[in-house]
């Protein structure tokens, strides 16, 4: 049995990884190479896509059962962060997790989401479809009640790590959502406030939109902007924090 294991957890409609046109992608974007040379083993379960937190928390705590580690430290993305405080809270009886770390995680809800489910066009009609049923576990009436039944254990340490960039700096296909989030809830990285994001040991944040958090830039590189967000040195020293931690 390994003493630590370090475990990435993906948000909603995301896997670990997946083959396209020949080509192996991963949620985290060419991440899982580059961590080859840590000390501890670390896993990049898949999650189904779209299920609720609870389905979703319960097979993510089927593969921290397989895995035989003495301590495991979670690092979130999205919907992910959610589906681990569950876990944490419900599903780890032997009381492996040490860490859990999110980034984006709309522990508060997501007025996107919101919007999306509120709104009658193609689009939101779509996204509602697929969706189902996770997306109706992202609302801030959702999350509410989820806080409320879900408590974090003293003995886990919580951090925390929100994203934002300016409107006019957001992928095209993201600013009207950008600029409407702004407007009614604050600095948001066009699906995530900042203010919802923050959640235990608030770690800061990142100049990030929400997909480029996870090393998928959809708008022109910049180094006026620092475009794209250098997702694998962030993601690499996070784990040496914790193996170091």
């Amino acid at each position: 049995m390994s003493h630590q294991a370090i475990v990435f957890v993906h948000g909603i409609g995301g896997f670990s990884s997946r083959r396209i046109l020949g080509k192996k992608i991963h949620y985290f974007r060419a991440l899982q190479p580059e961590l080859h040379d840590f000390p501890q083993p670390i896993y990049f379960p898949t999650l189904p896509s779209f299920a609720c937190i609870e389905d979703r928390a319960r097979v993510l705590a089927g593969f921290l059962g397989s895995i035989k580690a003495e301590k495991i430290d979670l690092i979130a993305h999205s919907m992910g962060g959610l589906d681990c405080r569950y876990l944490i809270h419900y599903l780890d009886p032997q009381r492996q997790i040490r860490s859990l770390t999110t980034i984006a995680t709309p522990h508060r809800g997501s007025p996107l989401v919101q919007r999306l489910l509120d709104n009658n066009n193609l689009l939101s009609s779509l996204l509602r479809r697929i969706g189902d049923p996770g997306i109706y576990d992202l609302t801030p009436e959702a999350c509410a009640r989820f806080n409320e039944q879900t408590s974090d254990r003293p003995d886990v340490i919580y951090r925390s790590y929100a994203g934002h960039r300016p409107v006019a700096e957001m992928p095209l296909i993201f600013r009207n959502w950008a600029r409407a989030m702004q407007e009614s809830d604050g600095d948001n990285d066009s699906q995530v406030p900042v203010a919802s994001a923050i959640w235990g040991e608030f770690q800061g944040v990142l100049r990030a939109e929400h997909w480029e958090q996870t090393g998928w830039n959809l708008s022109w590189p910049s180094n006026r902007i620092a475009r794209p967000f250098p997702h694998l040195d962030f993601y690499k020293n996070l784990v040496r924090q914790l193996n170091n931690g």
